[in-house]
């Protein structure tokens, strides 16, 4: 639980510190991120545990509504176009924030590693 509250934190300080008073507006990307990604310890997601079924995710949708199997024009405040375009930028943003943290907790790893290591 410890370290899922860290990466919470880490998270969430990523966020204010890229979007400052806009942060709000990435809170939903990341709670699904950690609710979509299984666990190391179970295997499975915590959306998984709760709800019995894989989540339905954001390309689900768009491929339902491209299709035709169901209308989500009604729900939407805005056309799909602008939407996904939004949308497109969000995740380039989210992406690019996952690498920076794999790439330091990496260093960090590297790092506590080769304290042993000799030449």
């Amino acid at each position: 639980m410890e370290r899922f509250n860290q990466t919470c934190k880490n998270m969430l300080y990523h966020i204010v510190q890229q979007h400052g008073r806009q942060w709000h507006k990435f809170v939903p990307f990341m709670t699904w991120a950690l609710r979509e990604v299984p666990n190391a310890t179970t295997g499975v997601s915590p959306y998984m545990l709760v709800y019995g079924r894989v989540p339905r995710g954001l390309l689900a949708v768009l491929k339902e509504s491209w299709t035709g199997e169901r209308d989500v024009s009604l729900h939407m405040g805005k056309t799909i176009d602008d939407y996904l375009i939004n949308l497109k930028d969000k995740l380039e943003a989210v992406a690019d924030l996952a690498t920076m943290h794999a790439k330091q907790a990496q260093e960090k790893y590297a790092t506590r590693y080769n304290l042993r290591g000799r030449s």
